[in-house]
């Protein structure tokens, strides 16, 4: 994930001065001198041919706008470099290892905070400028950056922020169904995705996760499938059609061809429920052939 976000979103040359196979995740929470944990940062490492770079990234989920966020990364990278020489792991030329600070925000408003630590220093006499810190960072607006190249290209990355920034959950099964082939031999990431999805994009309602807290990516469809299911059919008993077993199946059917046209069932997922109901009998057999074949 994090190689695919440096692919496709900082710069295509870190692919070439980078061996990213090498990307490891290092101690993410540092200890400032009044022994505040800093537990909001995520750092990664990985080797160029002059040695380790860190990557790291501030994975900011509020929805203002931070106007000081160059200030809390000079704080934050300034750890970074005190945990090092703490642990003495500095190269033996003495030198400090590089660091790229990269800003993740998917707030609302478009992101307004200076990124030069310089716009932020009142108007400074010449003489002391060469004395004052400088730095910048690399940010990312989830909401606004383009997708399309990188889906083409199989980027986890660009999958990510294209299910964030889409709306209805037609589109959204696209993208899902593209992870589920591209991660066919990554478990791990199947059920990070599919938890992180069930959390935080899935509408409300629609997905519960289970008592362990975490599901893959193949169960979000069949899930909210399910959970439609049972909502047709609370609908149809509570709503029209009342005392007829006819007209109640005949409602399902409706309820479901109607999902289908809103974008919240797919296709494959509507024949499957068609199939279950006519298997428990909730269905008459010519009922259940109508309408399959009507969804094609």
């Amino acid at each position: 994930m994090v190689a695919d976000l440096l692919r496709g979103y900082v710069d295509r040359r870190v692919a070439k001065s980078f061996d990213l196979s090498t990307l490891e995740r290092c101690n993410g929470s540092y200890v400032s001198p009044d022994l505040r944990e800093r537990r909001n940062d995520v750092v990664w490492r990985m080797r160029s041919a002059s040695g380790w770079t860190y990557v790291y990234l501030l994975l900011e989920f509020q929805s203002t706008v931070d106007r000081f966020m160059a200030v809390r990364l000079l704080g934050y990278i300034a750890l970074l470099w005190q945990d090092l020489i703490a642990q003495q792991i500095v190269p033996a030329d003495g030198l400090l290892p590089p660091v790229l600070p990269i800003v993740l925000y998917n707030g609302d408003r478009p992101w307004t905070a200076p990124r030069q630590l310089r716009e932020l220093i009142a108007p400074t006499p010449a003489f002391l400028l060469p004395l004052q810190p400088s730095s910048s960072y690399h940010f990312l607006d989830e909401s606004r950056v383009p997708t399309t190249a990188g889906m083409r290209l199989k980027n986890l990355a660009s999958a990510i922020f294209s299910l964030e920034q889409t709306q209805g959950l037609a589109a959204q099964r696209k993208v899902i169904a593209a992870l589920r082939s591209w991660l066919k031999d990554r478990p791990d990431l199947r059920e990070a995705l599919g938890t992180w999805y069930a959390e935080s994009l899935a509408p409300t309602g629609l997905l519960r996760l289970p008592r362990s807290g975490r599901i893959t990516i193949d169960e979000v469809e069949p899930m909210m499938a399910t959970r439609i299911l049972k909502d047709i059919q609370r609908q149809v008993a509570e709503g029209k059609a009342e005392g007829k077993a006819e007209g109640k199946a005949e409602g399902m059917v409706d309820a479901i061809r109607q999902m289908v046209r809103s974008g919240v069932l797919s296709i494959d997922a509507a024949r499957t429920q068609i199939r279950a109901l006519a298997k428990t009998k909730k269905l008459s057999p010519s009922l259940a052939k109508a309408a399959l074949i009507q969804l094609g």
